[in-house]
């Protein structure tokens, strides 16, 4: 669904992306852990290796079970996704950075004002589509503590582009917030369940 619908239907190629990510996020996170071991990095590697990783399938979606020798398809899925891991925590272990290095300006999303701003490079929106839209925005959020604010609005600014979360921005997250990786994707799991139901 990912290439079939990239470049076509984009909305349709980001929502397989997003449930991709989704079911496939905890194996994968594990996989990692234990590839750094193994290649005595640190644990912290885990994090970026993996969006690393998801960063290559969403630009180059290229798996196809019937170039694989495995038949079952998520045991075939991860397989594919353990090589680019390896690639991935190689490039990182050598450069510090992944095949495809983000920008390093990229901001944290803290009001819907700059979450409107930084969606416009993306959207061509008029004044009263950016009004009318800054409104429904502030009203789903009305309640939140500033953390829960940003962290909300950062990963909906990447994710409903079809992007994973950029590392350099997942670190100022962690930086920032004082929490581990972890308890900020729980926590933008849970608001995005309470804001979207």
């Amino acid at each position: 669904m990912i290439a079939t619908n990239k470049g076509k239907d984009n909305k349709t190629a980001r929502d397989a992306f997003e449930q991709f990510c989704g079911y496939y996020e905890h194996k994968v996170m594990q996989m990692a852990i234990i590839m750094c071991n193994k290649w005595g990095k640190p644990e912290g590697y885990a994090i970026n290796i993996v969006q690393c990783a998801f960063q290559k399938v969403w630009l180059y979606p290229t798996f196809d079970i019937s170039k694989s020798k495995i038949k079952d398809t998520d045991r075939a899925i991860l397989n594919w996704i353990s090589r680019i891991l390896a690639h991935e925590l190689s490039l990182f272990s050598d450069k510090g950075n992944c095949s495809h290095p983000e920008p390093e300006d990229l901001p944290l999303i803290t009001s819907t004002a700059v979450f409107l701003q930084e969606s416009s490079k993306y959207l061509n929106l008029s004044e009263e589509m950016f009004e009318a839209a800054k409104r429904k925005l502030d009203d789903a959020i009305n309640g939140l503590n500033e953390k829960d604010r940003i962290i909300y609005l950062t990963y909906k600014l990447y994710l409903c582009f079809g992007k994973t979360v950029p590392r350099n921005v997942l670190k100022k997250l962690r930086t920032q917030l004082n929490m581990s990786q972890e308890a900020i994707r729980q926590r933008h799991f849970r608001l995005s369940n309470i804001i979207e139901g």
